[in-house]
């Protein structure tokens, strides 16, 4: 909303120090942004990027717009554009804003920069962070360590899981080795008793008809 807008280039001009250019210092800036302002879940610090950059170019081209460029096309001028006077003072150094100078030629009205909207910006002095921005960003930390520490642990609990899961085969290899060896045993048991019965049923086999055939010649002799 235009609210937001107009509450993000105040922020954003209050909070320069949290900008340093260093690596994700921008998106850092702009997530303590949305959540002082409340706005988790409806807009993303990308988003805010994204919108602060849009911001910033609109007003460098109009601050100096390009000569030859016509004024009478629809498109917006420094004068006509309601967020210029709100920029200026957050990053063209001053508290106003004069409108570029607008000058006849010969040729269709042309805007150029005046010499008070291209003069230097003064150098602003650091400001000192807010210590409620400077416990949310305290908060941001806190929030990133615990989720350094949550993946250390979700890591750790998947190697342990690995290791268990590892011990768990180990263990079922072993409870297969030692079945494979009974079940190997018991046919060896098995296939031997089984060799002792048919010697056992063959040598008796053998003894009754040794003890037929002598019976058969005893009767034999008696007559």
């Amino acid at each position: 909303t235009d609210e937001h807008t107009r509450l993000l280039i105040r922020w954003r001009a209050a909070n320069e120090a949290l900008f340093t250019g260093r690596r994700n210092a921008a998106v850092k800036g702009f997530e303590a942004f949305v959540e002082e302002q409340g706005l988790q879940g409806r807009v993303t610090a990308a988003f805010v990027k994204k919108k602060w950059e849009n911001l910033k170019q609109k007003y460098k081209e109009l601050k100096c717009p390009p000569t030859g460029v016509s004024t009478e096309d629809g498109e917006p001028t420094a004068a006509s554009w309601k967020w210029y006077s709100a920029m200026d003072e957050a990053i063209g150094g001053r508290p106003s804003i004069t409108p570029p100078a607008l000058i006849a030629s010969s040729g269709p009205d042309v805007a150029v920069c005046s010499s008070s909207s291209v003069s230097p910006a003064p150098v602003r002095a650091t400001r000192k962070r807010p210590k409620h921005l400077e416990d949310i960003i305290k908060e941001m930390e806190e929030r990133e360590a615990e989720r350094e520490r949550e993946a250390a642990e979700r890591e750790e609990r998947r190697w342990k899981e690995m290791e268990e899961k590892e011990d768990r085969r180990e263990r079922e290899r072993q409870v297969r080795q030692e079945r494979q060896e009974r079940e190997a045993r018991e046919r060896e048991e098995r296939w031997q008793r089984e060799v002792r019965e048919r010697e056992e049923r063959r040598e008796r086999e053998t003894r009754e008809r040794d003890e037929r055939f002598l019976s058969l010649l005893e009767i034999l002799a008696k007559k």
